[in-house]
């Protein structure tokens, strides 16, 4: 049961488009729908936003963050806690927007934009929920 329930995470990890993230600002949260690229194997999550945006604000206060993703088609939510992990070298912030455009080209003209940030989250721990009844949780690795 374990072994299909992290097969889920990581289809829905691997396969879906859209997610929305939480920040935080003090004691108020923060929610944006992002389109995301993820290396599933390490469970780090890439997006792409404006440096003068709220949620890249709050990510430079608070690293912690949650991320939904939904299938709502088959019932099915998956949670992510997660921390913003800033990437240092350039080289490496290009090669990533590279891999992100494969999957999402048409997001090419805001990914050259000179305001554009590259955001890593590393996810930590997930939570699946199928239905109303069924939960599954899971610390993730490389975390």
């Amino acid at each position: 049961m374990t072994k299909e329930k992290k097969q889920i995470i990581d289809d829905m990890v691997s396969n879906e488009n859209l997610c929305v993230l939480a920040t935080i600002e003090g004691n108020v949260p923060h929610t944006s729908l992002m389109t995301f690229f993820a290396d599933h194997a390490a469970m780090k999550f890439y997006f792409l936003t404006h440096s003068t945006s709220k949620k890249y604000k709050n990510l430079k206060k608070n690293p912690h963050v949650s991320l939904l993703i939904d299938r709502r088609a088959d019932d099915l939510a998956l949670s992510i806690e997660g921390h913003h992990l800033p990437i240092r070298k350039k080289q490496t912030v290009e090669a990533i927007i590279r891999l992100y455009l494969l999957k999402h080209p048409e997001m090419e003209e805001f990914a050259n934009h000179p305001d554009t940030e590259l955001i890593r989250i590393q996810g930590t721990a997930a939570q699946l929920a199928q239905g109303m009844d069924t939960i599954f949780t899971t610390k993730l690795k490389n975390s």
